[in-house]
């Protein structure tokens, strides 16, 4: 006589016990996966390319290795003919002067706008006074070439373009659009203490 074999049953139980167990791990590990955790310094993209430029009141010819040492802002502009400022460079300029209030008295922080702007008609002293700009201000043009801009493109640069250098002047944040005072705030702070 054959014995007849019924299926075996699983708990109702076990099943759901492991379906909870699968979906547990599997969320865990998807948590583990994208979690950030912020570093006390933001890692380096790269060594920013030194150059030099003349203030646009002719009067102050600096490079970007003189400030080692230092915290660096450097926003990139395009101004059209008759002083005509872009909306991205508007906001960028108000954020940045309301930068420049909290940390450019402090000797450790700089904002450098490099300008491109190919009229002489751009009236760039007028933007100066305008905006409230007490940072230095410098057009990337006034030797005929844009080698500045050039230097720059292994980061993307376009107009309103804010990249921030650390103390060893190595680029550690690049913004491409518009951005606020405040988060670029907390970005100077952390590269000041580092």
């Amino acid at each position: 006589m054959e014995v007849e074999k019924k299926p075996r049953k699983w708990p109702m139980g076990r099943i759901v016990a492991g379906i909870l167990l699968v979906i547990i791990l599997i969320g865990a590990y998807e948590a583990w996966q994208y979690t950030t955790i912020e570093p006390d310094r933001p890692e380096p993209m790269g060594p920013a390319p030194d150059f030099s430029l003349m203030d646009i009141n002719g009067t102050s010819l600096f490079t970007l290795g003189q400030f080692t040492g230092k915290a660096v802002a450097l926003h990139f502009m395009t101004v059209g003919c008759h002083g005509l400022v872009y909306p991205i460079d508007d906001n960028q300029l108000r954020q940045l002067k309301s930068l420049c209030n909290s940390f450019c008295g402090n000797g450790q922080f700089v904002i450098v706008t490099v300008l491109w702007s190919t009229c002489p008609t751009s009236n760039l002293s007028q933007i100066r006074v305008d905006y409230g700009i007490t940072w230095l201000m410098g057009s990337d043009y006034s030797d005929g070439r844009m080698d500045i801009y050039g230097a720059y493109q292994d980061y993307s640069v376009e107009d309103g373009t804010i990249i921030l250098v650390d103390k060893a002047l190595n680029v550690t944040k690049v913004h491409t659009e518009a951005v606020t005072a405040s988060a670029l705030s907390s970005e100077i702070q952390v590269l000041l203490k580092a």
